[in-house]
């Protein structure tokens, strides 16, 4: 997970860190609350057998628990979404690399340097963008012109030009979906609501009459750390290109490593590369 800092700067966290970071931050901040609670004497005045307070406090923490799974429920759906869409569009690379495999071997250079380029761009720039985009250009707009100019010899070239057109379109399409999710998809009312939830059920919990002040803190503590875990499950699920505990860009990387290979072999192959790329254009 990467953090900023002042000055432009970022430094990377593994994301179990953070998570641990943060339970322990939420800990010691209702911890003391408590301590804050107990000096104003307001401990003092409550009952033994507060049952009004605990059948209170069930009701909202009922109210709370049930918000709390919709949003994961909703959260972890866009993440297996944007899992799948991660999926189809390298399939779809692999596709065009699939169906141009019975072109020339200076239009198959062409397809694999720009498809080679693509994925660097996916892997190395579109990955770590955390900002809100309101256009997305169509993805890999230099291979459709390119195709597009070049001259048809027969029916078979024609068929693979037009499956290969239909997957730059997919592919467009899905890279505006994938782009979509570099920044929070959850509105801000839902956030502002589990924050007011969260601070609630531990206000409340300070109004329980315990025989031992040091068994009421570690029951706080317990309840704390239950509601940070869900709290952070629901941040990371809501931002899914974190380095370490978002999804992997493990499939773009496979199809570099494809290409390499693939660009190497017809290097060793065509005398002059350049030359050819410029006759086929």
């Amino acid at each position: 997970m990467i953090t900023s800092l002042p000055g432009g700067h970022t430094i990377s966290f593994p994301c179990w860190i953070l998570g641990i970071v943060f339970i322990t931050a939420m800990v010691v901040i209702a911890q003391a609350g408590l301590w804050l609670f107990n000096q104003f004497g307001w401990h003092t005045r409550l009952e033994k057998n507060n049952e009004v307070t605990g059948i209170v406090f069930g009701a909202i923490a009922l109210i709370y628990s049930l918000i709390l799974a919709f949003v994961i429920v909703a959260v972890w759906d866009d993440y297996n979404d944007l899992d799948k869409t991660v999926e189809t569009e390298t399939d779809k690379l692999s596709n065009i690399l699939a169906h141009t495999s019975n072109l020339p071997d200076s239009l198959k250079e062409i397809v694999g340097k720009s498809i080679s380029d693509y994925s660097d761009q996916v892997v190395d720039q579109e990955w770590q963008m955390q900002e809100t985009r309101t256009e997305y250009p169509s993805a890999i707009p230099v291979l459709r012109q390119k195709m597009l100019n070049i001259q048809v010899e027969n029916n078979m070239q024609q068929r693979i030009f037009d499956a290969v057109d239909k997957d730059l379109s997919s592919i467009s399409d899905l890279r505006r979906e994938r782009l979509s999710h570099t920044h929070s998809q959850m509105p801000r009312l839902i956030w502002q609501i589990l924050k007011a939830g969260t601070v609630l059920l531990i206000l409340f919990t300070y109004f329980f009459h315990v025989p031992s002040a040091r068994l009421k803190r570690l029951y706080l503590s317990f309840m704390v750390i239950t509601i940070s875990m869900c709290m952070f499950l629901i941040y990371t699920l809501d931002h899914p290109f974190n380095e370490q505990g978002g999804i992997s860009n493990q499939s773009y990387r496979n199809v570099q490593q494809e290409i390499k290979g693939y660009i190497s072999t017809l290097a060793n192959k065509l005398p002059d590369s350049s030359a050819l790329c410029e006759t086929a254009n």
